[in-house]
């Protein structure tokens, strides 16, 4: 009797064409919404992460200039697209290139959309990105610095600035568009 009332159960394993083809489509419809968003938000990624590295670049000339007590610096290379850190006896400690952050070119020296400076003297912007002048922030061994800034962008006009103070205080500014000034 217990015959007639089972049931046998057949499993089956793996999908069926229509399930991938459901499933295909839905990944498709997310990469076409992923991926336009995702290049929107590359390049000012990319050139977040230049401005920190310039940041701690200079963060760290201004210590080694403190530990070793001598005169460190970090000069510009506005042709070249970058920047190196200089010992006291005149050796490259480290040397960055923008090309780094982005293969195509996308940072440069440049103000992108600013239209003033980002320091509280005025004049126009330097034409080259660097305020600095030789093309170098030296610091001294009390951390003290020269005062100037280093203006870079990318090619949708995102502009940052960093620079430093007479006291050796390291600032970053972004340009913000719609209030015209730098914060």
């Amino acid at each position: 009797m217990s015959r007639i009332f089972s049931k046998k159960i057949k499993l089956h394993q793996g999908f069926t064409l229509v399930e991938l083809i459901v499933a295909i489509s839905i990944f498709a419809i997310l990469c076409s919404i992923a991926i336009p968003a995702y290049s929107s938000w590359l390049p000012e990624q990319n050139l977040k992460s230049a401005v920190r590295e310039l940041y701690s670049t200079m963060q760290l000339a201004k210590m080694m200039s403190i530990k070793q007590n001598d005169h460190y610096k970090v000069e510009f290379d506005t042709n070249g697209q970058g920047y190196s850190l200089v010992r006291p006896d005149g050796t490259i400690d480290r040397k960055i290139d923008f090309s780094y952050y982005d293969r195509n070119g996308g940072i440069r020296y440049g103000a992108g959309k600013a239209t003033k400076k980002a320091g509280t003297s005025s004049g126009p912007l330097p034409v080259d990105g660097v305020s600095y002048n030789p093309k170098q922030v030296s610091f001294t061994p009390r951390g003290t610095g020269s005062m100037g800034y280093a203006y870079i962008a990318n090619r949708k006009g995102t502009a940052y600035a960093v620079g430093t103070w007479v006291s050796g205080i390291i600032v970053v500014k972004k340009w913000n568009e719609a209030k015209g000034e730098w914060q």
